[in-house]
């Protein structure tokens, strides 16, 4: 059983902007600045957090006043840490581009977190009952993802393996994209990143048999793939104001995880990481996974 989420997947900054839309090659647009935010793993801690799985951040930071900031922001959250901040860079930066029905575009500017060293990873003190999270961004970073391919597939067969490989999963070297996948024992994605990555056969043919499989498939929920039965699609839950979509992946995977720790089956585990999507997409910014108050407000309607 699931005691405590150990991310290994980088925390950056977002900046948001909203934009009427994206401009075309050598266009222009006017855009306004919603804000700043901490991003990218933060997300999927932090939802997870937020549902009573406790955290900690294995991965690196930097020492400018971005890292400040997610150090920050982890602390708030109660997230612990587990390596200390690298000297030498800032922590990075993403441009998140929000259209107006809710859809983000990014452009991400690598720092601190793109270096992962191997001597760094051997300092992580794993206990029993940890799920470590793995991000496809970081196995793509020349700098840091062979070390963290060979972390990953070397771990211990009692701690649980959730991979996500986001976006950028055509561009992670094939070799260590299959180191990873054969240890994961949960695999989440979206259709896009699905069918970068070749389809549900190609993929459950590179992961263990017992491996679990969830596509998420927006507005349509998300479905189960597992060796063992057939696939099970849990329905979405109908959201009036999609506002911001950034993150929404990250909450699903970190409220999926939440729902193993409290010993829920596959599908309700899912069904939650769908009504935690759902209420992350109806307010701004990425890291708006609910708690579980905030939840049972949200499916009264009291929201």
């Amino acid at each position: 059983m699931i005691k405590r989420l150990v991310s290994l997947g980088s925390v950056i900054v977002d900046l948001v902007l909203e934009l009427p839309g994206l401009p075309e090659r050598g266009g222009d647009v006017l855009a306004s600045q919603r804000g700043m935010a901490v991003g990218g793993a933060f997300n999927v801690l932090s939802a997870a957090a937020r549902l009573g799985l406790p955290g900690v951040y294995a991965g690196p930071h930097g020492s400018g006043p971005f890292g400040d900031l997610v150090r920050a922001e982890l602390a708030r959250e109660g997230i612990d840490m587990a390596l200390l901040p690298d000297l030498r860079l800032d922590t990075g930066w993403t441009i998140a581009m929000i259209e107006p029905d809710g859809e983000r575009t990014f452009v991400t500017v690598t720092g601190a977190d793109a270096i992962v060293e191997s001597s760094a990873l051997a300092t992580i003190d794993y206990v029993n009952g940890d799920a470590v999270y793995v991000s496809g961004y970081d196995l793509a970073y020349p700098g840091a993802g062979q070390a963290i391919a060979e972390h990953v597939a070397a771990l211990d067969a009692s701690l649980f393996v959730a991979l996500d490989p986001g976006p950028l999963v055509a561009d992670i070297e094939v070799a260590r994209l299959g180191e990873v996948l054969r240890r994961a024992d949960m695999l989440s994605l979206n259709e896009r990143e699905l069918a970068a990555a070749g389809g549900i056969e190609s993929l459950a043919e590179r992961m263990r048999p017992d491996a679990t499989i969830v596509v998420r498939q927006g507005p349509r929920g998300a479905t189960i793939n597992r060796a063992t039965s057939e696939p099970t699609t849990i329905r979405a839950v109908a959201v009036g104001n999609v506002v911001d979509t950034s993150g929404a992946g990250d909450v699903h995977v970190g409220a999926t995880l939440a729902g193993i720790a409290h010993a829920m089956s596959w599908a309700d585990a899912v069904e939650l990481a769908n009504r935690a999507a759902a209420y992350a997409v109806s307010l701004a910014g990425p890291a708006s996974g609910p708690t579980a108050a905030q939840l049972e407000d949200f499916a009264a309607g009291r929201w």
